[in-house]
């Protein structure tokens, strides 16, 4: 089957000069995606062209690359020669500048089964590897990286947060000037009208 393995949607520098898309054959035959087609947030489709052999990649890079990678809530797929869609992966938040995101990929078997013998995993933000096996270092990625489908990597402030923040924020000026005020006998005196015992 072909997957997207890895995608750049934030390089560093122009994104229109560091911009790719890779493909991913883990099928036991080679794939023509001639006709196929990339899309990317619901925009414009690219159609593809070229084959990949079983266990190796295809890389669509700019200016080649014919659609916009977005840097916040991107989201891609990938659809064959029918219009089928076969894969679609989306990132919430905003990309980190530089990273890829990258599917990465873990064993399921101790038998040496080549790419079939291997499943598919999380993705994860890593160093770029166009046109090679992504690389990253296992435990950066589990205790820092990991991309556990549909959580925001930066999440969004709701209303809902905002009206406790603002009410959190009032209530400690609030309190903050009626101790300022109680600690001073003037202050006291002209905001109260009267004597007020000062705090010591």
């Amino acid at each position: 089957m072909v997957y997207i393995n890895e995608w750049l949607p934030n390089p560093e520098g122009k994104d229109a000069d560091g911009e790719f898309v890779e493909l991913f054959n883990s099928g036991s035959e080679a794939v023509n995606v001639s006709g196929w087609s990339l899309k990317a947030n619901s925009k414009t489709k690219f159609s593809l062209s070229g084959q990949i052999e079983v266990g190796d990649f295809l890389v669509f890079k700019k200016p080649g690359l014919k659609i916009s990678l977005v840097n916040t809530d991107g989201e891609i797929s990938l659809f064959d020669a029918g219009g089928k869609l076969v894969d679609r992966q989306r990132f919430l938040g905003l990309a980190q500048e530089g990273k890829s995101f990258s599917k990465t990929i873990r064993d399921f078997s101790t038998k040496n089964l080549g790419w079939q013998g291997k499943s598919f995993g999380e993705f994860v933000f890593s160093e770029p590897t166009p046109g090679e096996q992504n690389r990253f270092l296992e435990q950066t990625a589990l205790v820092n990286n990991i991309y556990p489908t549909g959580v925001p990597l930066n999440a969004r402030v709701g209303v809902f947060d905002f009206v406790l923040l603002t009410l959190g924020v009032a209530a400690v000026l609030t309190g903050l000037t009626v101790f300022v005020l109680k600690r001073n006998e003037d202050l006291s005196q002209l905001f109260f009208g009267r004597d007020e015992e000062v705090w010591r």
